[in-house]
């Protein structure tokens, strides 16, 4: 009996003690821009994570991530993740709501991306414009089984592809 208890000690303690796992994957994201280079050092994609985070069914952190992808043609094409949980939206008519800083709702297109965790944005939408004018966008995301719409908070100021 002792040596199980001790046992029993020996794993409480070990489970106690924690290892350092290393940065959460939201923590490796961020919330500022952090850009990846492309052919030549042209930057081919901008990303920022969400400034808040929810709790959902399937993760205590769900958060979101905004992707900037530059055109060659000038402005980007945006698209919206989520990270932790499932997105929802309706194929037919995939769309997302936006509200910038100065207060004005926008309604954003698109298609559910391949990995079916956002939405690619058609350019139409005009995201980049919105992103790339506005301190703050908090985008209303659709999550889980039960279409639960939940506002996520992205501080987008500072976007600079010269970086």
């Amino acid at each position: 009996m002792r040596g199980i208890l001790a046992l029993a000690a020996i794993g409480l303690i070990a489970a106690c003690s924690g290892e350092d796992k290393g940065p959460t994957q939201r923590e490796q994201i961020g919330q500022q821009w952090k850009y990846e280079a492309g052919e030549g050092g042209q930057p081919k994609l901008a990303y920022i994570g969400s400034a808040n985070s929810v709790q959902t069914m399937t993760a205590e952190d769900t958060f979101s991530v905004l992707l900037v992808h530059p055109m060659p043609e000038g402005g980007g094409e945006v698209t919206v993740k989520l990270v932790g949980a499932p997105f929802s939206c309706d194929l037919s008519d995939c769309r997302v709501t936006a509200v910038t800083d100065d207060g004005k709702s926008h309604d954003w297109r698109g298609r559910m991306t391949d990995n079916k965790d956002g939405i690619e944005v058609l350019p139409a939408a005009k995201a980049y414009e919105a992103v790339e004018r506005s301190k703050v966008v908090k985008v209303n995301l659709v999550v889980g089984p039960k279409d639960k719409t939940f506002p996520f908070e992205f501080r987008v100021a500072g976007l600079d592809w010269k970086k």
